[in-house]
């Protein structure tokens, strides 16, 4: 079968079961979704094995017990942000969302160099992206989804929320035009590089970071902005900003542009400790260590 087929096929479906869940009560459709997505990872085991290697590598004296109880909150999680972020209603889900450290970005808005936000795959990070939209001038770099249709129409929502998606693929010159106007530009900082990156420690193992918003704020002086989602027990959540990252003092050698990079991996490591079910495990994190750039 042809990819295009393929993908055409995949889109149907996806666009009848959304249709479908839409006719539901929200309430319904959010808690279906989530029993759904565990459910899901238990018979098909998707990627549940790697989440389980992975999460014994980061807490080795966790029990197989407790590494399966975070296993199953991560799925009931994603299953949650899955329904907020295609069901839920923006104003009303706004309204459950509290910010700590507000201040810390506005300030980092007001420079006038725009800014590098520096985040995750954690808490409803889609959600967080649209609240800050709400205020200011957001783009988010993404890498494009394999099928095409579905990658077209999660980003027509999130340009509808003022959300601008810029492609992973060659980035760089739209990220410069975007904090030349003042944007702040979010960059997902968690995942692996491969050899696109430089080897720094990550929750206590060497892993391949992703340079981009070290090297670009070097450059262009701009000020990084760390800024992580939290969901709480209750539903409700939490957005955290935390103090602004200067690239005061460094320069554009490997050496400093690791340091950063390592800098700002640290930020987001002390959430994943904090709230391991609410990151992204199935993610093969660890896999590119060995081709990273190294000092």
């Amino acid at each position: 079968m042809k990819k295009s087929t393929k993908s055409k096929i995949e889109f149907f479906f996806f666009k009848f079961f959304i249709n479908i869940f839409k006719t539901f009560p929200y309430k319904f459709t959010r808690t279906f979704l989530a029993k759904l997505f565990v459910f899901g990872a238990s018979i098909f085991n998707i990627r549940k094995s790697l989440a389980n290697e992975q999460l014994k590598m980061v807490f080795p004296d966790k029990s197989d017990k407790e590494i399966k109880n975070i296993i199953k909150k991560m799925y009931y999680h994603m299953g949650l942000t899955t329904a907020e972020s295609y069901f839920g209603d923006k104003e009303k889900l706004f309204k459950t969302c509290e910010v700590q450290g507000w201040e810390n970005l506005k300030n980092a808005v007001g420079g006038g160099k725009g800014v590098i936000l520096a985040t995750g795959h954690f808490g409803n990070w889609e959600l967080a992206g649209k609240y800050i939209a709400a205020q200011y001038d957001l783009a988010v770099v993404g890498k494009r989804q394999r099928n095409r249709y579905f990658d077209e129409y999660t980003n027509a929502l999130r340009l509808k929320d003022k959300v601008i998606v810029i492609n992973k693929k060659n980035a760089l010159r739209p990220i410069l035009k975007m904090l030349g106007e003042g944007y702040i530009v979010s960059l997902l900082m968690d995942q692996n590089a491969g050899r696109n990156g430089v080897l720094t420690d990550f929750l206590g193992h060497k892993a391949s970071t992703f340079v981009g918003a070290a090297k670009i704020a070097i450059k262009t002086g701009c000020p990084i902005a760390p800024a992580y989602a939290i969901r709480n027990d209750d539903g409700s959540h939490l957005f955290i900003c935390e103090e602004i990252i200067s690239t005061e003092g460094f320069t554009n050698s490997l050496e400093d542009i690791t340091k950063l990079t390592e800098i700002i991996s640290k930020r987001i490591e002390k959430y994943i400790y904090q709230y391991p079910h609410l990151w992204f495990w199935v993610h093969k994190r660890w896999k590119g260590r060995k081709k990273a750039r190294k000092i």
